[in-house]
């Protein structure tokens, strides 16, 4: 079943840059095998467990490190999703805080949710016809204030299959907006 609502348009999707962050969750787990159970103080992770679509990962001195860029124009949208790769979905990721710096580049995430939204799901008895699932979909929106590198800070959880957390991690990564 398929659990992916970054297809589904919201009121604002058309006008918004969509940015999708996929967590290589069984490397992340393997490299940190005893991560934070405390939200308040998550394990910092280290550059390459976090792949992203809709954005170029770079190296950038003003960012300090790995810096996502993103061609948009001043008060543009940003969306940002969150996703794990694995081969069996044993995993799930959940970003549940979203800071940025104080250069004025980005304004102060804001949390969307959309509620009860069908979803199609594969059908075991008829392949050729998915069946319809409930589901939300969130994802953090904030808006582009002006061209410049803007420090971020994503803390999220890791979950497995039964929504069990199998630690709380954090990532700073630069976001580079340009015109």
């Amino acid at each position: 079943m398929s659990t992916d609502t970054s297809a589904i348009p919201s009121p604002t999707t058309e006008q918004a840059t969509n940015v999708l962050l996929i967590v290589d969750a069984e490397s992340l787990l393997t490299r940190y095998p005893q991560p934070s159970l405390d939200p308040q103080n998550p394990t910092a992770i280290d550059n390459g467990f976090i792949f992203t679509i809709g954005a170029t990962q770079r190296t950038t001195p003003a960012a300090k490190g790995i810096c996502l860029e993103l061609a948009t124009n001043s008060g543009k949208t940003v969306h940002l999703r969150g996703r794990t790769v694995g081969l069996h979905a044993e995993h799930s990721v959940v970003f549940y805080d979203l800071s940025v710096g104080d250069a004025g580049v980005l304004s102060k995430p804001q949390l969307e949710v959309h509620r009860g939204l069908t979803l199609p799901a594969l059908n075991p008895g008829t392949l050729t016809e998915p069946l319809p699932v409930k589901a939300d979909d969130h994802y953090w929106h904030f808006q582009q204030l002006s061209i410049g590198v803007e420090q971020c800070k994503l803390n999220f959880m890791l979950v497995n299959s039964s929504c069990e957390v199998l630690g709380y991690f954090s990532w700073t990564v630069g976001a580079k907006l340009s015109g």
